[in-house]
Formats: structure tokens, sequence, C-alpha cells
């Protein structure tokens, strides 16, 4: 089965406390349209507004067709 998560960097490429790897929900054999990461119980990124971010994808079987960041 397919997984994906994903990641929040600094511009210098440092996991940002609570957005790192370690913090992000797994997701197993999804198919959505609009999915919305999370990183343990958080899934608002409005918190890091104003700063460059990066952004690390991990899939593992899995294919990304194109992801969005909204404002909100």
């Amino acid at each position: 089965t397919g997984r994906f998560y994903v990641e929040v960097l600094d511009e210098d490429g440092q996991a940002i406390p609570g957005f790192s790897a370690a913090d992000a929900v797994r997701y197993d054999n999804v198919n959505e349209l609009r999915l919305r990461p999370a990183w343990g119980d958080n899934s608002d990124v409005a918190q890091l507004r104003g700063s460059n971010v990066r952004l690390k994808f991990y899939l593992h079987n899995a294919r990304l067709y194109s992801f969005q960041m909204l404002k909100e």
C-alpha cells in the first residue's frame, strides 16, 4: 500500500518544531482530492504565515498529483 506524509522545513532546510517528519501523520492507502496534512493534532499552518517554508513530501508507493496552500 502507498504511504504519504509531509514535513515543513524553514528556509535553511531545518524541520520546524511541531511540523517535522516525526510529528507528521502518516496516511496509508489514501485517494483524496483535498487531503489536509496534519502533524500530531495540528493541521493549522496559519502560524507559519509570513515565513518562508519548504515542504518535503515523503511518498512510498504513492504519487502526488499536485498541491496547493490556500490563504484562509
